[in-house]
Order: C-alpha cells, then structure tokens, then sequence
C-alpha cells in the first residue's frame, strides 16, 4: 500500500512565516523517512495563515530534501468566466 499527503498551507494567525515553512519542510523530511509516497501541496494565498504562494517553489525545496516521495501542486484553476 502506497501512502500520500495533502499539505495545505494554513498556518496559525501570528506565527512567524520562515518559521512555519521551515516546519512543513521539516514535515516533508519526516514523510520521506516514513516511507510516503506522494505529497500534494496546495496553493493559497487569500489570507496571512496561508503561506504557500507557489507551490512550486515550496516543492523544489522539499524535493532537494527528500529522496522519495512524487510532488504535485493540489490548486484549482479559477475557471471565472468574463463577459
């Protein structure tokens, strides 16, 4: 059985933003050890607790620190229609 992770990117209102991405890099570390397979991360950035802007930033650094796990972006294209 394969094993993945969502990790959306809500963090506690006032905690210090270096310091929360260090902990979810630190958390992809952990995922890694434990054997996961795939991460998804998701994208948000309407709000100061979500600070994930770019997923893709944030996975090149969790895949420089991993060995295992596959990486996604989990966000939703807005699909607003303009008339």
């Amino acid at each position: 059985m394969r094993f993945g992770v969502f990790l959306p990117p809500m963090h506690k209102v006032g905690i210090n933003p270096t310091l929360a991405l260090h902990r979810n890099l630190e958390f992809m570390e952990w995922l890694d050890d434990l054997g996961y397979a795939e991460a998804w991360i998701g994208e948000h950035h309407s709000a100061g607790s979500e600070l994930i802007a770019s997923p893709e930033v944030f996975i090149a650094a969790a895949a420089e620190r991993t060995k295992h796990i596959s990486w996604a972006r989990a966000s939703t294209p807005c699909r607003t229609t303009i008339r």
